[in-house]
């Protein structure tokens, strides 16, 4: 049984309580998005040009859940799918000059709500946090290699 106060817990609660203050902020935008539909915008903006497959994994959703998310992006001219011009049958995803002002404005809004989160930390408390967050990535990747590898 994982306990509450260990490292994986707390990653994991953490990660639930930022997405949904995330959410709950986007709901109450005014945006003509979901939060999911926000967040698919964020990820495209941060891999414009990638495949949909591809976005859909770095979210942790499905692919049909991503491409309605495109779906709706597409309808509201956010997004636009392009042939991929290394395989025909794929499809890559980027945003619409239409798209800029709204990015703007979630990556603003996500911006203001992780100073909010770190706010009652010091400045040497979000380094060390930084740090050690960036440490165990590398430590999973590197874990996650070795197996693949093996």
């Amino acid at each position: 049984m994982i306990e509450p106060e260990s490292i994986g817990f707390l990653i994991v609660e953490v990660a639930r309580l930022q997405r949904t203050e995330f959410e709950k902020r986007i709901a109450t935008a005014g945006f003509e998005l979901t939060p999911g539909e926000a967040r698919a915008l964020l990820n495209i903006g941060n891999r414009s040009g990638c495949r949909q497959n591809e976005i859909a994994e770095k979210m942790g959703v499905e692919p049909m859940t991503m491409s309605g998310y495109i779906d709706k992006l597409e309808s509201l001219g956010l997004a636009e799918r392009m042939p991929d011009p290394t395989d025909r049958r794929a499809r890559n995803v980027i945003l619409t000059p239409k798209a800029e002002p709204m990015l703007a404005e979630i990556r603003r809004m996500a911006k203001l709500m992780l100073a909010d989160m770190v706010s009652e930390l010091g400045e040497g408390e979000r380094e060390g946090l930084l740090n050690a967050l960036k440490a165990l990535k590398i430590s999973l990747l590197e874990m996650s290699a070795a197996r693949d590898a093996a």
